[in-house]
C-alpha cells in the first residue's frame, strides 16, 4: 500500500505542476499581448510627439519672424521721429485764437489714441534687442 500511496502523492504532485504551468503559460500569453498592445501605443505618441515638435517649431518661428517684423517696425518709428508730433496738412488750420485747430477732432483723437497703442506695444518688445 505504501507504493499506492506514494504512486498517489506523485500523480497529484504532477498534477499540481501540469495545472500551474498552463496558468503560467496562459498569464505569459496575455502579459505577451499587453506589451505588444503597449509596444503600438509607444509607437504612436512617439509620433505624436514627433509631430507636436513640429507644430510647436513651426509655430515659434512663425511668432520670432512676427516679432521681428514689429522690432523693425519699432526701429523704422524711432528713426522717423516721434509720429504723434507730426501734424498732417488737413488739421493745420488755425482757430480764432491763432493757435492749431483740429478740423476732426474725433478723428485725430482716434488716431493718436491707436497711436499710443501702437507705441506701448512696441516698448514691450524693445526690451530684446
Amino acid at each position: 500500500m505504501e507504493q499506492g500511496s506514494e504512486l498517489q502523492r506523485l500523480e497529484k504532485f504532477v498534477e499540481k505542476i501540469l495545472t500551474r504551468f498552463s496558468a503560467l503559460k496562459a498569464e505569459k500569453e496575455q502579459l505577451d499581448q499587453e506589451l505588444f498592445e503597449r509596444d503600438l501605443l509607444i509607437e504612436e505618441l512617439r509620433e505624436s510627439i514627433s509631430s507636436k515638435e513640429t507644430e510647436r517649431n513651426e509655430i515659434s518661428e512663425r511668432v520670432n519672424k512676427i516679432v521681428d517684423q514689429i522690432e523693425e517696425w519699432e526701429i523704422n518709428l524711432e528713426d522717423s521721429g516721434d509720429v504723434t508730433t507730426s501734424i498732417p496738412s488737413e488739421y493745420n488750420e488755425l482757430n480764432r485764437e491763432g493757435t492749431l485747430a483740429d478740423v476732426h477732432e474725433p478723428e485725430k483723437e482716434n488716431n493718436d489714441e491707436e497711436k499710443r497703442i501702437q507705441q506701448g506695444l512696441f516698448s514691450m518688445t524693445g526690451s530684446k534687442g
